[in-house]
């Protein structure tokens, strides 16, 4: 009996690692995208496409059964309902009568507190037809939870996590009162359930379009005595259409004591999740049985041939603005850089195009007759200030992009864009006094802004629409002139440099009628007024033909005093 258990354990695990291993040719070196919403492509900074995640009968991601370990998103909220049904087919002691209709239905909420945390709760009842029981529908099971996932890079093609969930049977009636046996074991129980689950998913490519493998194993204790513990084994492959998802599960439930997985319940789950594009997500599908009859006539069935199912999950996302937001923002500074790239690549191109022709008119000078001869000099040496031109330039270019690589987020944020939100200085409500949490950012800040003192910047205060006109605009001034009047007491060499003003409600980023949107409009910013100073600062330059200068706070440490030769680089 022992070796018949331990070959069906090996050949359903063998069953397991095949079903995982499934992968094209190809997918290895795709990537993966986890925050929600996911962003398939930007057109513009107006077009950004959201696609709803799939979800599991308990609210979290993955498939119908089959937990993802990849995370909700912080601020995503899913709210299900689905309803499975099966036919008893063959009568015997511990299960419903022959042909009684058995109906389930499971109600779920989930939720992402933080990119790496989710929490979970269900509720179950069930119902029949046919079936000759004084309990043929009731109240099933109450259940809840928490899922951790690991901090992996979202172009990981890895995710881990665990999941921890309890449920208290509120059950007059299991349906199926044999071992474990049923497909709705955890929907119509009469006791109290911890279950302990290691999740693992492979992801190949992003929402819209994807390859993802599931792992879930898992071990389930019950208060209930003489229950034994029991392990839970979970695979599925799932394949992510522009507007459908298709996967296949492999299930088993067995007793940890007398592994028996071949006649314990194993059961196949195809199924499909199609995505309506309005964070609503449809599934259909069905559990198919692959448990081989027991010898025991009392319970010779763990499962009856098939199931079917079919329900319903809606996605809210309360943090989609800000994502949306932040993309745009990202796709902005991405757009400059290339551009900028653009116009580096095209002075080289044609910085070597002179030089070559200044060689050229230098070859042909040669052959000019004595009284052409100062020409031809005049010639060479343009040649070779063009030459000249051409390598300090390039040096230039070095040394400002390893000087771009060492500039901090704040930054590359201030000198590409123009614009800095001091996201760390705070006020305390209807107040201009600065909190002293804020003084470290600010401090930092001066520090910064004295490397650049050809920058001209506006020290802005923007509130909410709480208030009057008149008190947001004098409460916005005060703060904008407090933030400039600690800079410069901090940095003295800003004065002349910093201005403030204060524009009240005036210009909003956000919806004013949310908590989220006045919270984002309340906020202090630094915006440079002679943009075209910014130039200096991003690309080398060449003066009078010779030699790059460096401009910015390097000419106020003697650039200007350099020999002739000598090379340095504008900021």
């Amino acid at each position: 009996m022992g070796t018949q258990k331990s070959k069906s354990f090996y050949c359903v695990l063998g069953a397991f690692v095949l079903l995982g291993a499934k992968v094209p040719a190809g997918a290895q070196g795709a990537t993966a995208h986890v925050d929600p919403p996911v962003i398939e492509h930007v057109e513009d900074t107006t077009n950004i496409k959201v696609v709803a995640p799939t979800n599991t009968m308990q609210g979290t991601r993955g498939l119908s059964q089959t937990s993802s370990a990849e995370a909700l998103g912080e601020g995503r909220l899913v709210l299900g309902v689905h309803g499975p049904w099966y036919r008893q087919e063959r009568q015997f002691s511990g299960v419903p009568n022959q042909k009684a209709d058995i109906f389930t239905g499971v109600g779920t909420i989930a939720y992402g507190i933080s990119r790496q945390w989710d929490v979970f709760a269900s509720l179950s009842g069930y119902g029949s037809n046919n079936y000759n029981s004084s309990n043929a529908s009731g109240l099933g099971t109450l259940g809840g939870g928490v899922q951790a996932t690991l901090p992996f890079t979202p172009t990981a093609p890895i995710r881990m996590g665990a999941q921890f969930g309890v449920f208290n049977g509120l059950s007059k009636n299991p349906i199926d009162s044999n071992f474990a046996d049923g497909y709705n074991y955890f929907e119509t129980r009469t006791g109290m359930d911890f279950r302990t689950s290691l999740i693992q998913t492979l992801v190949f490519g992003s929402e819209g379009a994807a390859l993802k493998m599931h792992f879930n194993e898992g071990l389930v204790t019950s208060i209930e005595s003489g229950v034994d513990p029991l392990m839970l084994l979970g695979t599925g492959i799932q394949m992510n259409l522009p507007v459908a998802a298709v996967g296949l599960e492999l299930h088993s439930r067995t007793d940890i004591k007398d592994i028996a997985l071949a006649t314990d319940p194993l059961w196949l789950t195809p199924s499909m999740q199609f995505r309506t594009g309005y964070n609503l997500n449809l599934s259909i599908g069905g559990d198919v049985s692959l448990s081989k009859e027991r010898n025991n006539p009392n319970a010779m069935r763990a499962l009856e041939p098939y199931r079917v199912f079919g329900g319903l999950a809606f996605t809210f996302d309360t943090q989609e603005e800000k994502r949306r937001q932040e993309k745009l923002e990202a796709f902005k500074v991405s757009q400059e850089r290339a551009r900028l790239r653009a116009k580096n690549a095209d002075l080289a191109r044609k910085a070597q195009e002179d030089s070559l022709d200044a060689a050229s008119a230098s070859l042909q000078m040669n052959n000019m007759t004595a009284e052409n001869e100062s020409l031809a000099v005049k010639s060479r040496q343009d040649a070779e200030r063009a030459r000249q031109d051409s390598m300090a330039l390039a040096d230039a270019r070095k040394r400002l992009e390893e000087e771009k690589s060492r500039r901090t987020d704040m930054e590359n944020q201030l000198l590409t864009t123009g614009l800095l939100v001091m996201d760390a200085v705070y006020f305390e409500t209807g107040r201009t006094e600065i909190s002293i949490n804020s003084k470290p950012y600010l401090n930092m800040l001066a520090k910064m802004l004295t490397k650049y003192p050809k920058l001209q910047i506006e020290v802005a205060g923007h509130t909410d629409n709480v208030g009057s006109d008149a008190y947001n605009q004098n409460l916005s001034q005060g703060r904008s002139a407090a933030v400039m009047t600690y800079l410069v007491s901090q940095a003295p060499e800003l004065s002349g440099r910093l201005t403030s003003r204060g524009y009240g409600e005036s210009m909003p980023k956000a919806d004013n009628r949310t908590a989220d949107g006045r919270k984002f409009n309340r906020r202090t910013e630094l915006q440079v007024l002679n943009k075209d100073a910014l130039r200096e600062y991003n690309e080398p330059t060449l003066t009078s033909g010779t030699a790059p200068v460096q401009s910015g706070h390097a000419a106020g440490s003697g650039a200007d005093s350099k020999a002739p030769g000598d090379s340095v680089y504008s900021k």
